[in-house]
């Protein structure tokens, strides 16, 4: 099968790759985020539910479903699945949308612009270190940009884990490494420069 280039502006994209790469960039559910839940034919079952801080929605008739982490394609189809197996619908049909999303925010403190906390744009969960640095007003004249620390709370063991990452040569291009990708509740610290 002859694959066929996508021109758009000066990228080009294979349409193979294309269908992959936006199934990696779609929107997954967050903690906190509020859902509505319908059932085609059903509409006693039509409902809004906020993901707790565990992942859980409580789906009508069925209970705690985990959907965290999922698109909604995906939590759609675990939704479906549990309701064919506890043998409630035959084939349901199940729409889910985001009405809210939570608020995602990182914090950044140190030799920063503007001390606090960053949000994130509506429907992301991520975001490059750079980008943060930028939206807290850049770095201090006497930062020390090579050596920006990271805490993360690990989601599965609950511990803390720190990365010392060099944003200085991200900034210039000099970097070998990607962009570091922060996360909602990560806290990023800018020491001072010794002199």
């Amino acid at each position: 099968m002859k694959r066929i280039p996508l021109f758009i502006g000066t990228a080009v994209f294979f349409c193979g790759a294309v269908l992959s790469a936006a199934a990696e960039t779609a929107y997954r559910l967050f903690e906190q985020d509020l859902v509505s839940l319908s059932v085609y034919g059903e509409p006693d079952i039509s409902t809004q539910l906020r993901i707790s801080g565990n992942g859980m929605i409580n789906v009508p008739l069925l209970g705690d479903i985990h959907i965290v982490g999922l698109d909604l394609a995906s939590a759609e189809r675990k939704i479906e699945k549990t309701y064919i197996e506890k043998q409630i619908f035959i084939r349901p049909q199940i729409t889910l949308q985001v009405s809210e999303y939570s608020k995602k925010e990182i914090s950044i403190l140190g030799q920063i612009g503007r001390q606090g906390k960053i949000s994130l744009p509506v429907e992301s969960v991520q975001m490059d270190i750079v980008n943060a640095v930028s939206l807290a007003g850049g770095f201090s004249r006497i930062a020390r940009a090579d050596n920006v620390r990271v805490t993360r709370k690990n989601s599965k063991t609950g511990e803390e884990e720190v990365f010392n990452v060099d944003v200085e040569s991200m900034i210039e291009g000099r970097s070998k490494e990607e962009l570091f990708i922060v996360y909602p509740g990560d806290v990023i610290f800018v020491p001072e420069r010794l002199f």
